[in-house]
């Protein structure tokens, strides 16, 4: 649990540093959806991050909805995610859940993420189909 929270933490204060920075300054943005699924299933309450490898541009943020769908947003909500290639990085959103312990993400996609995506200009639809295995 703990390296869960520090990793939440890790996440949240790269997306701050991203959404202060901005999307507008001279970035070019195409729109970023899809569905997240885990071992063929859509799960809801994930966080998506697609981090540029090009570490000087700004990282954009998604959350899956209960049909595992997500679309990404830069900052200030601002829809997209900059065109290039991306570190993807899928972990769970802290939120109570009376029903139970929450689904585990392996590090393969999240804080040891090896799973990568390229963003190209106009509309992309990236589908995440993730394995605990």
């Amino acid at each position: 649990m703990i390296a869960t929270r520090s990793l939440v933490w890790a996440v949240l204060c790269t997306c701050a540093t991203a959404f202060f920075a901005g999307c507008g300054g001279g970035f070019k943005l195409a729109e970023v959806s899809g569905t997240v699924t885990v071992d063929g299933a859509p799960v809801p309450n994930l966080q998506v991050l697609f981090e540029p490898q090009d570490k000087s541009q700004p990282s954009s943020l998604g959350f899956t909805t209960a049909d595992g769908k997500y679309d990404l947003k830069c900052a200030s909500g601002v829809p997209g995610a900059v065109v290039g290639q991306h570190t993807v990085r899928v972990t769970t959103a802290e939120i109570d859940d009376p029903a139970g312990a929450p689904l585990t993400i392996p590090a393969k996609y999240n804080t040891s993420s090896q799973l990568t995506h390229e963003v190209k200009a106009g509309t992309n639809t990236i589908d995440l189909k993730l394995s605990r295995r």
